[in-house]
Formats: C-alpha cells, structure tokens, sequence
C-alpha cells in the first residue's frame, strides 16, 4: 500500500460511516455528499460501490440528481455520477471518469467492475477517443510507476476498443498515445501504423511517430514524423517537433535548417520562433539568442499554448536562472564547518574580500576574528565613481554606510525572494511587490540582507543573501519614488542601479549590474546605456584584476555576455576570462580536491583560495584583448 493511503482508506470509511447514518435518517442529500467524499478519498474502495448502489435505489433517476455536476464540480460527486450513468451511458460516464484522471492521474478512478467488463463495442468510436485524448497527457510521457498502476485499465481498455473498432483511425492513434504512455510501446506502433493505414492525417502520423520513439525507434519516428510535414507543410508546429527530434539525435545543424526554412516562410508562427532560438542556444550557448527570443516574445504574446523554451534554457544558468555563486574564500570556508558549529574562533584570509562575503561570516559567527593578511588595495576599498555609498572601509573593515531595512521590508522581502528564477524577464515581474518599498529600504536590503524564512531549504553559504540582493536591486526598477516620463521609463532607476555598481566592490555590485541588464532586456531603448555601463564596470573589474583577486570578475563576465548590444572586444575579454577560469578549475582539480584542501583548516583553506596567484582571470599567455583595451602590455 502505497505511503498515505492507508490514512486515505481510514478517512474514507469515516465518511462512510456518516453516509450510513444519514441513509438510516433518510437524509439522501448528506448521505450522498459524505459518499462522495468517500470515493474521493479512496475511489476503489467496495464499501463504497455498495453504498451508492443502496442509495441509488432509493430514487427514480438512481441517484444522479444527489450528485449534481455543478463547475466546479467536486471530484467524488463526478466519480458518483459517472458509476450511477454508466448503466444508462457508458460513454458519458467514461468520460466523467477521464475528468477525474485528468484531474488527479495518481489515482485509479476508472479501475473499476464496471470499467473491466465493459464491451467496447457498445461504446461509439469517438467516445472512446475522446477519452483517451483527455487522459492521454495527463499520465505522463511516460507515466511515472505510480500512475501507470493507477491507470493499467486504460491500457485495457484502448486493446478492447481497437479489437472492438477495427476501422476507426482515432481509435488506434489515440489508443497508441495512451499505450506509449503506460509502457505498452510495441503495441502502440501497432496501433499508430494501423491509424495511419487508415487515414493518414496530420493527428495520426504524428501519435505513430511518437509511439515509434517511445518503443526506441528514433529513426523511423523522424522518417514519419518528416513524411507528416512533407503532407502537410503549413503546419509548422510538425517542423518544430522534427527539429527537435533531429536535434536529439545528434543533427541539431538539420534541424535549424529546417526551422530557418520555416520561419522565412513564416516568421510570425510562435512555435519556430520559439524553438530556433532555444536550438541556437543550445548549439553554440551564446545568450543573444535567449535575448532575441525574449524580444520576439514581448512583441508577438503567445496566442496558443504556453512556451517554455526560454526557462528551459535559463535553468541552473548563473544569472539567468540564479544568482552566479559565491567564490570568495570565507565563503568556501563557511561551507565546510558544521552546521551546529557554535564559534569559529579565527578565520585567516591572505587577501581582503567584498563586504557582503566578511558581512555574511560575521553573521553567522558574530565573535569570530578575522585576519586579513596583505596590503589594502586602494581600488577596492573605494568607489569606483562618487555616487551612492552602501559601504563604508577603515582600513580593511567595512561598515555599512546605509541603516538596515524596515521591519516591513524585511517580512516583504522573505515572503518574495527565491533562490532560482525562470528567467530575467520572470524574475523581474517577481519583484514586483518590492516596488512599494522607499528606495533607502531597498539600499539597506543590498547591505542587510535578513535571513531566510523559517522551514526554508538549506542553501549553501551566500545564495540566499545574494538572492536577496538580486531581488532588491530589481526592486528599484519597480520603485515609483524616482519618477517616470512614462509608464516604461526606468531612466532615474537605472542611474541608481549604475550608483550602486559604481560603488565600493562587493556583490550588490553584480546585483545592480544584474538589475540593469535586465532593465534593458525588457526595453530596448535603455541598451546603448546599459551596455556602456556594464562594459565600462567589467573592464575596472579586469583591470584590478592585474594586481589583486576579484572574485565577482567571472561574474561580471556573465553579465557581460548576457548585456543585450555588448558586443565586440569586451565581448570577446569576458569569454576570455570565463575560459581562463574554467582552466584554472580543471588544474585546481587535478591538482587535488576542494576536500583536501580544506583539511588543512580554515586558515589554509582561506589562503589557497584567496590566493592571488591562484585566481581566476585572464591568463599570461592569452591576454590580447587585455593589450588592445588598455593599450599596454597586460601583465
């Protein structure tokens, strides 16, 4: 019995147990809702089929009208209908109980007496297809275990109505889409090849594709499903499902083309558009597809279903889909001592770190000591530009320069704040709420971040603090308190963000560049500025990085690559520094693991990763874009 359902069937027979006693008072209407409640709770239960045939019996339209089929309609009371209509029309009440699987697919509504000996035959064609068709998507592609025992009897069934209807073509291709579904796979391309010899339409070939793809058989199932759109070429959602297919078996070059094809054609069906862009993603990973597919969804709204390609291709992406990782060394550090650790007594650095990092350390552990060795560099303890001051240094401690948030900002930002967004768009319209707070809370979030909500996942150290960061920045793009020219405008908004970035370096630097990258994916008249600012602020980053660690450098690099119109050299510096990252970790991994290194303790696990040497950035021996900007050796 599966986890949960034996408190199921206890809650069922409790339910049953009032419906008796309101039968025993000939109170019908209560009888028949704690049964229905019953058949929600446990829909196989036989205790309760006998019940609803006692109380069937006792009115003239056997019962129906107790369990009325009002929207919304509860699910027990169409689960009651759908046994007391079968009898009269079995169709209709296969129907009902495919609602209910639809609605509830990990439950066995139609597993049923009445269901298991029901002659297909008796039942039209394009009932049965009907049926099929509403569960079909449902259960799953394939159906997870639990459902596919829930749901055998639709497998049963579709094998009855093909035997029953052997010259109905959506029969046997839907019958071939539920089959693919609950396992049954050579069957299914039985079936799909039999639809298909029958009538040979767009429906039919596409569920004989698919059928042949769940039974292993890619090759054949893009000759068909390719044979589909050569039959019918203004259908374009068939060009790009072959893409996709093409793609998945290794001839994404294929595919694009005929996307490219497809959309020459006709660039204004969504689902090419759509699909073309994620493909060019995927193939060379360069985010100004993302960009150009979120451009072309702002100005042509999905008029069908919805699109996920943009979230799927932003998912676990720093930036588009979570904040870029922490890599200061405190915070590695923070990750390798125990949970129920109660003090840390002294942590030792061999370089200073941004404040957020120090800030995030001396919250979690608010009597720790730590000695930060080296000289304190003067461009990192200073703003890049005067402008709005979150932090403040003497020597190489930093104090906030702006009071923490309000209470009421505090709770508000808790209740708003995830870890991981769909995407830049989405997580901009997630922020709206925190568009009502006044600018100097939103600041003193970026310096003050609270903690996470009671009963939250357990993140590693720093990403939730850096989600709140994200969220906050993005919150002064909602803010009314800097004023608009109109609705869209974010002028005053944007020069905020750029104060902030400006600022002393530390991670709410990554989230206003963050904020203003997104601000110009949503509108394409701030891009020029935007892109001047991020580009200007990356390359002070890479600059400092000549001399000293700077580790939001390989974030800046991301944001760089994700800037819409940031083309050119800084382009080319920022991939240049996230390959010579990717180098760096490779040697650090062969070199030994982050295990090991921790051993030492967290004074050396601090030195090795604060290690200016060791730092990711720009190699020595492919530094030519570095030369050409700055116009100098880079050494």
């Amino acid at each position: 019995m599966a986890e949960g359902a034996g408190t199921a069937v206890e809650e069922a027979h409790g339910e049953l147990s009032l419906a008796r006693v309101a039968l025993a008072e000939d109170d019908l209407a209560h009888a028949a809702s704690h049964l229905a409640g019953a058949l929600a709770l446990a829909p196989g239960l036989p205790e309760a089929h006998e019940l609803l045939a006692a109380l069937a019996v006792r009115t003239a339209d056997s019962g129906l009208l107790l369990f009325p089929l009002h929207e919304p309609a509860f699910i027990g009371t169409v689960v009651a209908h759908a046994h007391l209509l079968a009898p009269a029309d079995p169709g209709r009440a296969l129907g009902l109980l495919a609602r209910a699987t639809a609605a509830a697919p990990e439950q066995p509504w139609a597993d049923v007496t009445w269901v298991r000996a029901l002659d297909a035959g008796s039942v039209e064609g394009q009932a049965l297809a009907q049926v099929f068709t509403t569960v079909m998507r449902p259960l799953g592609d394939p159906a997870e275990e639990s459902v596919r025992t829930a749901n055998e009897v639709y497998l049963d069934l579709a094998r009855r109505a093909v035997a029953a209807h052997p010259d109905d073509p959506m029969v046997h291709a839907t019958a071939a889409g539920v089959g693919r579904r609950l396992g049954a796979t050579g069957a299914a391309v039985v079936w799909g090849a039999r639809a298909v010899e029958l009538q040979p339409s767009k429906l039919t070939l596409v569920w004989y594709a698919y059928a042949l793809r769940a039974d292993g058989r890619d090759d054949d199932g893009i000759a068909v499903l390719r044979d589909a759109y050569r039959r019918f070429p203004r259908e374009l959602d068939l060009c790009a499902d072959l893409a996709n297919w093409l793609a998945a078996t290794g001839r994404a070059a294929e595919g694009i083309a005929l996307l490219e094809e497809a959309v020459a054609r006709d660039p204004s069906y969504d689902c090419v558009v759509h699909t073309l862009h994620s493909m060019r993603f995927d193939e060379d990973g360069d985010v100004r597809h993302l960009i150009a597919l979120a451009d072309y969804t702002r100005d042509h709204p999905p008029s069908g279903h919805e699109h996920y390609e943009l979230e799927t291709a932003c998912r676990g992406r720093p930036w588009l889909g979570l904040p870029a990782a922490a890599t200061e060394a405190c915070v590695n550090m923070l990750a390798q001592v125990p949970a129920d650790a109660g003090d840390l007594g002294t942590m030792a650095l061999s370089a200073l770190e941004v404040p957020s990092a120090l800030s995030l350390v001396r919250r979690r552990f608010p009597g720790v000591t730590i000695d930060i060795g080296g000289e304190t560099p003067p461009d990192m303890t200073s703003a890049v530009r005067p402008g709005r001051a979150l932090w403040t240094y003497t020597g190489k401690v930093a104090s906030p320069a702006v009071p923490p948030p309000s209470q009421e900002a505090v709770e508000l930002a808790r209740r708003v704040v995830t870890p991981i967004w769909a995407h830049p768009i989405a997580v901009y319209d997630q922020a709206l709420p925190l568009g009502q707070l006044p600018i100097d809370d939103l600041l003193g979030l970026l310096v003050h971040p609270p903690a996470a909500p009671d009963g939250s996942v357990e993140l590693p150290p720093g990403w939730w603090e850096r989600s709140v960061q994200v969220f906050a920045a993005l919150g002064v793009l909602h803010s009314a308190e800097p004023g608009r020219n109109h609705p869209t405008d974010t002028t005053a908004h944007r020069r905020i963000l750029a104060e902030v970035a400006f600022g002393v370096e530390d991670w709410a630097t990554e989230a206003a560049l963050f904020a203003l990258v997104v601000a110009a994916w949503l509108d394409p008249l701030g891009r020029t500025e935007v892109a001047a600012t991020v580009a200007m602020r990356f390359v002070t980053a890479v600059r400092a990085a000549q001399g000293r660690v700077v580790t939001i450098l390989d974030s800046l690099a991301e944001l760089v690559l994700m800037t819409p119109g940031l083309d050119g050299e800084v382009r080319a510096l920022a991939r240049e520094v996230l390959t010579a990252s990717a180098a760096a970790d490779a040697a650090a991994s062969d070199a030994g693991s982050p295990a090991e290194s921790a051993a030492a303790g967290p004074a050396a696990a601090g030195s090795a990763a604060a290690d200016p040497s060791a730092a990711a950035g720009p190699s020595a021996a492919g530094r030519s874009w570095l030369r050409r900007l700055f116009g100098r050796r880079a050494s």
